[in-house]
């Protein structure tokens, strides 16, 4: 048993080595054969341009050119009239123009400068005219540049507008030292009588220019005669015992050895018309106004008479004038008649810029003598 223990394990190992020596050799190695260049890639075609669409451009039709404003200034300015019943009178050539006054049918306007408009809106007129703003028309200065004492401008140059505020439009500038008349305050504003270089702007197809009046004109004169020749001189032969005397020469004076001639009538009449014209001065003429009443009453100063009068009321600008209110002809616009309320009578404020008939007295004012007063009695308003 002992035998068979220790053959066991003797008899595993040497099989296995048998096994182990039956096992082939194995096979060298293969040498890998050089590695061959890879062939070249063929080249790819070339690749078509891409086809460019071209989109023609729509032709966008040209923008019209921007139309200005033209304008055409008047030298000498010229006078219109109104041809309309009411007119607005504006701060600027256009509806963006705040409306400063008004102007009635009739009255006369000088126009400055002719205006036209390159964009209009709806229903504006394209047709402006620059104006001098009419009379009785208040504007507006800011009161911090005129002095309160001498109502002076102190400022270089200020401007002048047609309302209390910046936003209104200017219709004039006042140099420094110009002096202002004061008509009433608002909110830091003076209004004030408009200076004379104020204006203002009206729509052309409602004035009416006054025609130009015809200038006759004189045919040249017609070309003188050349006088005719002198005749020749006759010569006679006088016999000398049958010659006349030679005429005595008049006396010659003793400094300049001339003749001194006979004053004629005619000499002397001029004479004595010249010493006259120089001993009587010019006697100034009375004012049309006070003519008219002296004219109609019979004699001066013949006291208050009733009239009926009729015009547009407007207020007075003058401080110094004997009414507030004023009374202006219904053609012409020019101021006719101060007007004062009768005792118990309302004021006149209700009737500005309306056209009314006055019936009351007369009279002349003795610090106003050129435009008369009327004393209101009755007062009614014309349509």
């Amino acid at each position: 048993m002992k035998l068979k223990a220790w053959l066991l394990p003797v008899l595993a190992l040497l099989t296995a080595l048998s096994v182990l020596a039956q096992t082939p050799n194995p096979a060298p190695p293969v040498a890998a054969p050089p590695p061959t260049a890879a062939p070249a890639p063929e080249a790819e075609p070339a690749a078509k341009p891409a086809k460019v669409k071209h989109h023609k451009a729509k032709a966008k039709p040209a923008a019209a050119p921007a139309v200005k404003n033209s304008s055409i200034i008047l030298d000498p300015p010229v006078t219109a009239t109104v041809k309309c019943n009411v007119l607005d009178v504006r701060g600027q050539g256009s509806f963006n123009g705040e409306i400063i006054t008004y102007a009635k049918k009739g009255e006369s306007v000088t126009v400055l400068e002719e205006i036209t408009l390159g964009h209009v809106h709806a229903n504006e007129p394209a047709q402006w005219s620059r104006i001098v703003m009419p009379a009785n028309t208040a504007v507006w200065v800011s009161a911090e540049y005129i002095d309160p004492d001498s109502m002076a401008v102190r400022a270089k140059k200020v401007n002048v507008r047609g309302g209390p505020g910046e936003n209104y439009s200017i219709v004039a500038r006042l140099d420094k030292g110009a002096v202002v008349k004061e008509i009433g305050k608002k909110e830091g504003w003076l209004e004030i009588a408009a200076p004379t270089n104020a204006f203002a702007f009206v729509a052309s197809e409602y004035l009416e220019r006054a025609s130009a009046p015809e200038v006759a004109v004189a045919p040249p004169p017609a070309p003188a005669e050349p006088p005719p020749a002198p005749a020749p001189p006759v010569v006679v032969n006088v016999p000398a015992e049958t010659a006349p005397p030679a005429a005595a020469k008049p006396p010659e004076t003793a400094s300049a050895g001339l003749t001194a001639p006979a004053p004629t009538a005619a000499s002397q009449s001029d004479q004595e018309l010249a010493a006259s014209h120089r001993a009587a001065p010019a006697q100034p003429s009375a004012s049309p106004e006070a003519a008219a009443i002296s004219a109609e009453s019979g004699k001066e100063d013949s006291g208050p008479r009733v009239v009926t009068r009729e015009g547009f009321v407007h207020r007075a600008l003058n401080i110094q004038a004997p009414s507030g209110y004023e009374l202006h002809d219904i053609k012409t616009g020019v101021l006719t008649e101060y007007l004062q309320p009768a005792p118990g009578q309302k004021s006149f404020k209700i009737f500005v810029g309306a056209r009314v008939r006055f019936t009351g007295a007369e009279f002349l004012d003795p610090d106003w003598p050129r435009t008369p007063v009327l004393h209101v009695e009755t007062a009614d308003l014309m349509h």
